[in-house]
């Protein structure tokens, strides 16, 4: 079976975010199955367009298209190069890998072949939370439209977990598959060594995620030592997260790492001794698949798609929103009590093998066969 598989992609072990990381993951995965013939596309801004072989197991197309108007336009531009890489690859099947420009782009191109949407945000809930006006309102217009579209058109969503039906209900007109975010066998294969006041955070510095609570609960944790992985950060709320630091004399105990590459990422998830996410918002959150993977325990926000990943008591601690106080007393505890957090280790682990990128590929190539049959 021939699939072309469309979204956002630099190359392998370089990922920009959560949705390129899963992608990367799940091509590694479809290729080891060994009986499909894979094709990527992406689009990027130039005059031509390039064609490459042999990343992650598939042909790498990297389609010239135009940046201008787009949202005026609902992406004419890339629905019209798209639609001719199409007609040239004759696949059986188009896999979009969101469901907002890039899901849109294929339902609106793809003339011959079923197209399987994969969801990994909800922008409806995410345009809330972003610091600037005019990028609220462009997600509003632009966005909200491009998802409510895929939402009713596409005849598979596939979902990393319920949240995403839950939270569209009836507006979904197709069918919903759990597949969940395959992760790489490289978190599998890690031997923890876990230290135990070491606290990790990974994702954007941003607002949304809400940084400041988690300096302010590692405050009032004195053993406690802070890696804060990811960018790129919103400048504003980093310089405040900065100052912040600074006002509670924990300069010795938070880090600001910046974006990390893939292997200083393993690094950090064999040391961490548990990871946290106090964000006031998240679908399926890449990073908390990945700790389970790498037998880290998590603290995180009781939000979206979140208490379908953590188990409560069981693989990590879920508290509010906001709940400084909660934060902190969950990671004093996992830090104080060795037990406690090997078991919620091994458990994390246990669990995360439904998320290996063969596993997740395997549900992902049961779709294509029963949207092409």
């Amino acid at each position: 079976m021939r699939v072309a598989l469309v979204g956002p992609y630099s190359s392998p072990g370089r990922a920009k975010g959560g949705v390129e990381s899963s992608f990367q993951n799940l091509l590694a995965g479809l290729a080891s199955l060994g009986d499909l013939e894979l094709d990527v596309l992406t689009f990027r801004e130039a005059l031509t367009p390039e064609r490459e072989g042999g990343e992650d197991g598939a042909r790498v197309h990297r389609l010239a298209a135009p940046t201008r108007f787009n949202n005026l336009t609902f992406h004419r531009g890339w629905r019209r190069v798209l639609a001719r890489a199409l007609e040239e690859l004759q696949p059986e099947i188009v896999h979009a890998q969101d469901a907002l420009v890039h899901g849109y782009v294929c339902l609106r191109a793809a003339r011959q072949a079923p197209v399987v949407v994969s969801v990994h945000g909800i922008v409806r809930e995410t345009r809330n939370l972003l610091s600037s006006p005019r990028d609220r309102v462009q997600a509003t217009i632009a966005g909200a439209a491009l998802e409510r579209y895929c939402v009713r058109h596409a005849e598979y969503l596939l979902q990393p977990t319920p949240y995403p039906q839950e939270y569209f209900g009836r507006e979904i007109r197709g069918r919903t598959v759990d597949v969940g975010n395959a992760v790489a066998d490289a978190l599998f294969e890690l031997d923890p060594a876990p230290e135990r006041a070491r606290i990790l955070y990974a994702g954007g510095i941003t607002h949304g995620k809400r940084v400041l609570d988690l300096v302010e609960a590692v405050a009032r944790v004195p053993e406690g030592v802070l890696r804060l992985a990811g960018g790129p950060p919103e400048s504003a709320y980093a310089a405040a997260v900065r100052a912040r630091v600074r006002e509670l004399g924990l300069e010795g105990r938070v880090k600001l790492l910046g974006q990390l590459d893939s292997g200083q990422m393993l690094d950090e998830y064999r040391r961490a001794a548990v990871l946290v996410l106090p964000s006031a918002q998240e679908t399926s959150p890449m990073v908390i698949a990945e700790a389970m993977a790498a037998g880290v325990p998590v603290v995180a926000t009781r939000v979206g798609g979140v208490p379908h990943l953590v188990e409560e008591g069981r693989t990590g601690f879920l508290v509010e929103v906001g709940d400084i106080e909660a934060l902190a007393q969950r990671v004093a505890e996992l830090l104080g009590d060795a037990h406690i957090r090997r078991s919620f280790a091994a458990a994390a682990r246990s669990r995360a093998e439904q998320f290996r990128a063969a596993a997740v590929a395997s549900r992902v190539r049961s779709v294509y066969e029963e949207a092409v049959g």
